[in-house]
């Protein structure tokens, strides 16, 4: 197929078969069938199966998937890890600080509310972040953004 990745127009390849291809390869594995192809092109089946033959429609489209599915992969990693060290650093913080000051009370002194609801909150956030980063535990991206949301508008950096 060249030197081209394969989800790409080949050398051999006429724009009028490329465009049939990317349609075929744009309905995703569940909807892909030539037949589809066909009708959304305006095109005969006959020259979609000669189409997809020659061109190796099937193997192109199955490593478009692959790509595709490895993209999406390393972007949520990626995700995933930022907002694990942002999140650490944070409650790293949070704990030092309280730490810090907790020291610097007199004896028998009671911490104000706005400490002891700072470490609650610490807390929970330090134990979602262990339950998150389970091997087992369920992914939730929408989560994962909202707390780096948050944490963009902190400054809290990496």
């Amino acid at each position: 197929m060249g030197d081209v990745d394969p989800w790409l127009r080949q050398e051999d390849e006429s724009s009028q078969a490329y465009e049939a291809f990317a349609a075929y390869r744009d309905l995703g594995p569940e909807g892909r069938t030539l037949a589809e192809t066909a009708r959304a092109v305006g095109k005969s089946m006959g020259l979609m199966k000669r189409w997809s033959f020659t061109h190796g429609w099937v193997e192109r489209a199955r490593a478009y998937d692959q790509h595709i599915a490895g993209v999406t992969t390393e972007t949520y990693a990626e995700m995933v890890r930022k907002v694990t060290a942002q999140q650490s650093a944070l409650t790293d913080k949070l704990f030092t600080r309280l730490d810090r000051n907790l020291d610097l009370m007199p004896e028998g002194t009671n911490p104000p509310k706005a400490w002891t609801d700072a470490f609650a909150a610490a807390a929970r956030a330090r134990t979602t972040l262990l339950d998150y980063n389970k091997p087992d535990a369920p992914k939730n991206t929408e989560l994962a953004e909202k707390i780096s949301s948050i944490l963009d508008k902190l400054g809290v950096e990496e």
